[in-house]
This record gives structure tokens, C-alpha cells and sequence, in this order.
């Protein structure tokens, strides 16, 4: 993973240890490249020289504003910093989160992802933030990540653009290239129909709903039908349950390989059988 540059926080679903695997999938005859679900942005941080353009797209303003921020200026840095509970103190964390969720900032989230059980974020369905604390802090591997991620970045600052959208609602470009990064789809009973279950469960499901997994269905084909290219990547099948989008858009034909990767090494449950794959319309 020497060659690729990873972002400066942890996220729930990141794919920065699939990178070599993914990365050689998309297409590279498009201009402009939209990462429909950014989250940690590490896959739009390594294809910055790939694309005329980039799109950095997710649903959750503030950490499209963190991303932003890092673009612009070390502004938000020494804010996170100076908001950043010590690793020894529960109580600075619960206010800061409590802080948080009474008025919403970029530095205030940061902070909380630095300080949280596993750096991982994690809202619930009223969309506060609620995950635990971690006994963590800013430390020097953050200020390493940072600096590079910085340092990377701002080269290409002229053709990043950050936009906090619902997926639907971000524009079809014709000679786009669609990544989708999508939260853990919802399952499917033995005839494929959509069950109410979500195949796992993630701190960013609170923002996902079956309509939603209806909706991207939808806008993959429109993506389709507008001779622009998508790769949406996500677990297929999980501890015997299959999801609802991947399965139906391999029923439709496109084209799909698997991905390899070892979920029972990150997951405190273990021992489950996942399969993670890649489906693309070229």
C-alpha cells in the first residue's frame, strides 16, 4: 500500500485496502470522475491524476466540509486539535459529542472520529452522533496522514469540486465515471425480493433506506442509458444473506468479478462468510 496515500481518518466501509484491486477497474476514457460516496475519500484521493474533473459527493455535509476544509487551508486542523478530547478523558469526549450534535461543525467531527471506539463514525436513525468512546486522540499518525494527504491533494485543487448531495440528486454527466461506494445493502428473501434487513450493519445505515436502495438501482441504469460508465463495489453475500441492488444488476448482465478481502479479520464477530465483488456497465 506504499504507493497510495491514505486520508487522515478512519471510516466505517473504507476502501483503501481494496485499492489495488478496484483501481484497475474503473474507466479511464471518461473526463470526469464522481465519487457518488466519498465517505473517507480514499478512492478519489488516488485517482486525483487520472481525470480532468472530480466530483467528491456524500450525504453528510460535515465531513464533505472536513474534506473541503483540508483542500483549502491547515485552518480546520488546529481547530480539530484544540477540540480534541485527551485520550484519558471520557467525560471531554461525551461533551464534545453532546457539543456536536447541539450545532454541527467540521472540526467538531473530526475530532469525535479521532477520538471514537475504532476512529469509526457512527449516527443514529434521529442522525446524532453516538458512537462510543475510543481512548484516543490526535497523535503523531495523524499528523503524518495529514501532512501527506495535504501535500497530495492541493496539487489538484483546481479540478476537485465537493458537493453534499443525496445521491439522486447529483447530476448524470454523459462522459462521467461513476464510483459507488453505497452502505450495506438491504437482503433479499429466496424469490429476490427486498427484505427490511440490512446484510450488516455500519455507523452510516442510519442515512440508508430501502428506498434508497430502490432509487440507486434506477440511477445506475439512467447512468446506463446516458453512455456514461459506473463500478459500484459492496458485499454480495454475508453470513448467508444476499443483497437486494448487486444481485438484481447481475441479473440485469453487467459484467462482475469478485473482490478479495478477509472481513473476519476487522469484525469482532468473525468467521462469517462474506463475499465482496465489483459490478460495471463496460
Amino acid at each position: 500500500m506504499d504507493n497510495f496515500i491514505e486520508p487522515p481518518f478512519s471510516y466505517t466501509g473504507s476502501k483503501f485496502k481494496m485499492l489495488d484491486q478496484l483501481l484497475p477497474h474503473f474507466d479511464y476514457t471518461k473526463s470526469t470522475f464522481v465519487d457518488l460516496f466519498s465517505g473517507g475519500g480514499s478512492v478519489y484521493t488516488n485517482i486525483l491524476d487520472k481525470y480532468d474533473r472530480i466530483i467528491v459527493n456524500d450525504i453528510i455535509g460535515d465531513l464533505i466540509s472536513i474534506h473541503k476544509a483540508l483542500m483549502e487551508s491547515d485552518d480546520i486542523i488546529g481547530l480539530t486539535k484544540e477540540y480534541c478530547p485527551s485520550k484519558e478523558s471520557q467525560e471531554e469526549f461525551l461533551e464534545l459529542r453532546e457539543s456536536y450534535n447541539v450545532e454541527n461543525a467540521p472540526h467538531k467531527l473530526w475530532a469525535l472520529m479521532l477520538s471514537s471506539t475504532n476512529n469509526m463514525i457512527r449516527f443514529n436513525q434521529k442522525f446524532k452522533y453516538n458512537q462510543t468512546f475510543g481512548k484516543r486522540t490526535w497523535n503523531k499518525n495523524t499528523e503524518e496522514k495529514t501532512i501527506n494527504f495535504t501535500e497530495h491533494i492541493r496539487k489538484y485543487k483546481r479540478k476537485v469540486k465537493y458537493i453534499s448531495k443525496n445521491f439522486s440528486d447529483v447530476a448524470i454527466i454523459e462522459n462521467g465515471m461513476y464510483y459507488c461506494d453505497y452502505p450495506y445493502g438491504y437482503t433479499t428473501d429466496n424469490s429476490g425480493n427486498m427484505l427490511s434487513k440490512q446484510i450488516s450493519e455500519s455507523g452510516y445505515n442510519a442515512f440508508w433506506k430501502q428506498q434508497d436502495e430502490v432509487n440507486l438501482y434506477e440511477y445506475l441504469h439512467k447512468i446506463n442509458n446516458s453512455n456514461a460508465s459506473f463500478a459500484i463495489s459492496g458485499v454480495l453475500y454475508h453470513d448467508k444473506k444476499e443483497a437486494w441492488v448487486l444481485s438484481r444488476l447481475i441479473k440485469d448482465g453487467f459484467a462482475n468479478e469478485q473482490i478479495n478481502y478477509d472481513y473476519n479479520k476487522v469484525s469482532r464477530k468473525g468467521n462469517k462468510e462474506t463475499t465482496e465483488i465489483i459490478i460495471k456497465n463496460y
